[in-house]
């Protein structure tokens, strides 16, 4: 089997099946795309194409769910934060409390 006849390997994560392509087969491929297309029309469909591959690229739905947990990480985070501040300002109160209470003596 020669270069060009060669198969992809096949990468699987979580089920899905991930073709990995190396710059030399990406560039191969641009360069048979060139001389059936067109260079114009092959770098155009070229450059719509992710560098890494598609399991690299975030789908909306992904999107969605990081927005999920990164608005539940917000109200969390608020909630930790505004607990400090209220034990903050306690102690602070504390403080003040024993400081008059040492200069009274």
């Amino acid at each position: 089997m020669d270069k060009r006849t060669s198969r992809l390997p096949i990468k699987t994560e979580s089920g899905r099946a991930t073709l990995i392509i190396s710059e030399a087969q990406r560039f191969d491929m641009q360069v048979g795309l060139r001389s059936h297309l067109g260079d114009d029309v092959a770098n155009i469909l070229m450059e719509h194409l992710p560098p890494s591959g598609w399991s690299d690229v975030a789908r909306k739905q992904d999107i969605v769910e990081i927005r999920k947990d990164l608005t539940r990480i917000n109200g969390t985070l608020k909630v930790i934060i505004g607990g400090v501040l209220a034990v903050s300002a306690a102690i602070i109160v504390l403080l003040i409390q024993l400081n008059q209470n040492i200069s009274s003596l």
